[in-house]
Formats: structure tokens, C-alpha cells, sequence
């Protein structure tokens, strides 16, 4: 297995185990098991759509912190008079 698989494994496990738990857990809310499954399920919709953008946002800080000085290109830039470089 690769490195990808592993972590969809991991994380298909860890999910399955929020779940487990959520479902037969009882935490006071009297809701029924039908509202537990509702609220997973969106819960998991958001999670997963906030999963890749959390990885985007992070891409693109290192693009601007640590590539900044790397690509910088004064051929289009302007001299004080105006005149380009």
C-alpha cells in the first residue's frame, strides 16, 4: 500500500469510530438515533469539503511566505521616471 492509501485507511477508521461512538452514546440530548444519523451525515459533508480547503489555504501561505523572494521578476517594472528596467 502507499502512502495515500494509508491515510484514506486511517481516516475511513478514525470516522467509523466518531460514529461508533456518537451513535451509541448517550449524551442527554434525547434525540433519536435518526437525528444522530442526519447530523453525522452532514457533519461529514462539511468535514470532508473543509479537509481540501484547509490543505489549499495552507498551500497557498507557503506560496506567498516562501516563495516570494524566489520569484520575483522586475523585467516588467518601472524605474521612478517611468521608464522600465
Amino acid at each position: 500500500m502507499n502512502k495515500k492509501n494509508i491515510y484514506r485507511l486511517v481516516a475511513v477508521l478514525i470516522a467509523s469510530a466518531l460514529v461508533g461512538t456518537f451513535v451509541l452514546c448517550d449524551f442527554g440530548l434525547g434525540i433519536t438515533p435518526l437525528t444522530k444519523f442526519f447530523v453525522i451525515f452532514f457533519g461529514g459533508i462539511i468535514g470532508l469539503q473543509c479537509i481540501p480547503a484547509a490543505f489549499q489555504f495552507i498551500g497557498i501561505v507557503k506560496g506567498v511566505f516562501f516563495n516570494a523572494e524566489g520569484t520575483a521578476n522586475h523585467s516588467g517594472s518601472l524605474t521612478e521616471n517611468g521608464a522600465k528596467l
